[in-house]
């Protein structure tokens, strides 16, 4: 049951960004990180798997804009809602970094 009312959530407020965003309003970077966060939550309470979330994602991506990720991410990538963020050079501590 729990499951269900999670995926429902996620799958709803997926819809809700991927919709917003088709419509050329721009996304709050807070709105991204929560809903990245909740789908987090998610797995950490082993409700899905990342491959599982990662499916959902691709399939209302599909029912939303009619094509994949990948696909619209090669033809528009600055609309791209869910960028990758490159944390490696925060693995350095603060102290060695500004040295």
């Amino acid at each position: 049951m729990q499951q269900e009312k999670f995926i429902e959530e996620v799958a709803r407020r997926l819809r809700q960004l991927f919709t917003n965003s088709k419509l050329g309003m721009q996304i709050p970077v807070v709105e991204r990180h929560r809903l990245e966060g909740f789908m987090q939550a998610g797995i950490f309470f082993g409700l899905n798997s990342k491959t599982e979330l990662a499916q959902l994602m691709e399939e209302i991506h599909i029912e939303v804009f009619g094509k994949t990720i990948a696909e619209r991410k090669a033809h528009a990538p600055h609309a791209w809602v869910f960028e990758e963020i490159d944390y490696r050079p925060y693995e350095t501590p603060t102290y060695v970094r500004n040295q």
